[in-house]
């Protein structure tokens, strides 16, 4: 079952309108603001952020120390540490920025880091990659990395 929201249009018509699509479409238009700002992501923000070839660099340089989290949607081991990247996200976010860069559909990052295997976290402290881990691993071999920074 589908609940509706009533939009009244001002122009007297009111339609119905999904609770899903209000959803979607508060979500779209954050994003949009978001964009329109034409900032990076600061390292105020908290959590997991994803990246695009376009935003990269720019959150890459608002950003100390930036884990990169390589992968693509087909990829299981990529699945298999994305909780523990959740996880670290939660735990580091104040002093550590997670990002997440979907290989297949931004392939020029790809290319300019040399990303060959997925999964790949990229450690970048001050705009310069320091490290990176490759391969499904340990929450405990990745924050041993990630202490080496902080």
């Amino acid at each position: 079952m589908v609940n509706n929201t009533q939009r009244n249009h001002g122009d007297g018509c009111v339609n119905k309108m999904p609770d899903e699509l209000e959803q979607i479409r508060a979500r779209k238009i954050a994003e949009m603001s978001e964009r329109a700002q034409g900032r990076g992501i600061s390292s105020r923000t908290r959590g997991l952020v994803e990246v695009t070839d376009s935003t990269f660099e720019s959150t890459i340089r608002a950003n100390r120390l930036v884990g990169v989290d390589c992968w693509a949607a087909w990829c299981y081991p990529c699945r298999l540490i994305a909780p523990i990247v959740d996880e670290l996200a939660s735990e580091y976010g104040s002093r550590v920025l997670f990002a997440k860069l979907n290989v297949d559909d931004n392939p020029a990052m790809a290319m300019k880091y040399s990303i060959q295997s997925i999964p790949t976290i990229l450690i970048i402290k001050d705009g310069i990659e320091v490290e990176r881990i490759i391969g499904a691993v340990p929450k405990q071999q990745i924050e041993a990395v990630l202490k080496k920074y902080l």
